[in-house]
């Protein structure tokens, strides 16, 4: 969880500073270090941190008005406060502010540790809800217009055949083009690797969630992966089927996802 998250730590004690720093650019994080409210207000104008470890009594800047101008900056980032017994009644303030937790000085690096890994998974799961509504917006929105959405190949670095045949179908992954006997499909890239992705896994249900992963390249939950998957099935039947509201070929698995079965398509 360490590895590659940005961090800032601001402390106005310089052991501090350097020993977090170090504990945390040994695992795999980029720290930037500050020693006052003040200077620590400059770097989060310049950088996006996934989480800040914050003192809170410092001359100057506190790290609580640090704290509040963190949230109107970059509320996804996730801010740690580092104090005393002294201070614990505003460490308790701050979380009715924001704050995720706070940490009692001194205290065992591997406590430290626990609590930072705790606040990067909060921030992914943040960020991965912030992205995920907003692609069902762009989903909707684009349902509405016809605008097809940017999307990223199903599974490319995975070793597959590059020509497959379901019944009628088939899909030709060199050329990202696909044939329902003898007539070209008109697909949008989306389309194509939703319908790829069902033809190499072909009598089998696939899940949304797994389709979305597949497809879109992030994971979520099957609840979620629904009305995504619901508008590029929806079109693709009225590609690939000769009755789109009674489909052959891809087939509704109730509560369970979507299977695109070997059928010759009727004449």
């Amino acid at each position: 969880m360490l590895q590659s998250s940005h961090l800032l730590v601001v402390d106005d004690e310089r052991t501090t500073r350097l020993t977090l720093s170090e504990i945390f650019s040994l695992r795999g994080a980029i720290v930037s270090i500050a020693g006052s409210g003040e200077e620590a207000l400059k770097l989060i104008e310049q950088t996006n941190f996934d989480l800040i470890i914050l003192d809170i009594k410092m001359p100057g800047i506190s790290g609580l008005q640090v704290l509040d101008s963190v949230h109107l900056s970059s509320p996804s980032t996730i801010v740690i406060l580092l104090t005393a017994h002294a201070t614990v009644d505003s460490a308790i303030k701050a979380l009715r502010q924001g704050a995720f937790d706070y940490i009692l000085k001194p205290t065992q690096p591997r406590v430290i540790i626990e609590v930072v890994e705790r606040g990067l998974a909060k921030r992914q799961e943040f960020v991965r809800r912030q992205n995920l509504v907003g692609l069902m917006e762009q989903t909707v929105e684009a349902f509405k217009s016809g605008v097809e959405l940017p999307t990223t190949p199903a599974n490319p670095a995975a070793p597959v055949e590059m020509r497959l045949q379901v019944g009628d179908l088939a899909v030709d992954l060199d050329r990202r083009e696909a044939r329902m006997g003898d007539q070209l499909l008109d697909l949008t890239p989306t389309e194509f690797d939703t319908l790829a992705y069902l033809a190499r896994h072909a009598e089998r249900v696939v899940s949304c969630r797994e389709l979305v992963q597949a497809v879109h390249g992030y994971e979520t939950t099957e609840h979620a992966a629904r009305p995504i998957m619901r508008v590029h099935i929806h079109r693709l039947r009225q590609k690939i089927e000769v009755n789109a509201t009674g489909p052959l070929h891809l087939l509704t698995i109730r509560s369970a996802g979507y299977m695109l079965v070997i059928h010759p398509r009727p004449q």
